[in-house]
């Protein structure tokens, strides 16, 4: 296994950057139910040099994190697999398993989606849970290209959130219409929570143009 900086800057590489980041995360499901392995998408945090993921009750992915070490997080660009994986159970013939070997220990099945471009494979390093929420850190284990023609998208909502600003903004500008003035204040917030530090620096220019 390579050293965690190592995997760090790989998992940077594929898109695990500062903010929040979204993936569609892959789990195990409890021994004994049909379909054994579970799709959703959820944002994953890097922060303070931290990367953890906050997991609500009542999720699946809750209640296999709170049970399993170990998950994938599935990059695409397929917006139809984003729907899918939110709202549905993912058949079986989806997913495939990938083994990892940790350290003198029995190897780890772990599932992974066949569409996906890439994949980062992680640990649960840590895990703290109140009544609805459960915080994890996590640590990246193996990143892997499943598709060698498309390198992967990963989506950062404080991105997306920039580039309607600025779409608003010009709108504003051309119709002196407030209504836009509402819309980029309901999207700093996305920016300020998700987004990178160069995605705040390009709100703030925003924020100046419209203050000017």
């Amino acid at each position: 296994m390579e050293n965690g900086t190592l995997l760090k800057a790989k998992a940077e590489k594929f898109g695990l950057t500062e903010g929040i980041t979204e993936w569609i995360l892959t789990t195990k499901n409890a021994a004994g139910e049909e379909i054994s392995a579970n799709a959703a998408p959820i944002g994953i945090i890097q922060k303070n040099g931290k990367i953890c993921l906050r997991l609500f009750k009542g999720s699946k992915t809750f209640e296999n994190l709170r049970r399993e070490e170990y998950f994938a997080a599935n990059v695409t660009d397929d917006t139809v697999l984003y729907a899918e994986s939110a709202f549905y159970d993912l058949d079986e013939n989806r997913f495939e398993y990938r083994e990892y070997q940790p350290q003198a220990m029995p190897a780890e099945r772990i599932p992974v989606l066949k569409e996906a471009d890439c994949v980062i494979l992680f640990r649960c390093a840590d895990r703290n849970e109140t009544n609805e929420l459960l915080i994890i850190e996590i640590e990246p284990i193996d990143c892997m290209i499943q598709n060698a023609d498309k390198p992967g998208f990963v989506i950062n909502r404080g991105i997306n959130a920039v580039i309607e600003a600025c779409v608003h903004m010009t709108r504003y500008e051309l119709t002196k219409d407030r209504a836009y003035i509402d819309k980029i204040n309901q999207l700093q917030e996305i920016v300020f929570k998700c987004g990178r530090k160069r995605d705040r620096e390009a709100f703030e220019i925003i924020m100046k143009r419209l203050q000017g």
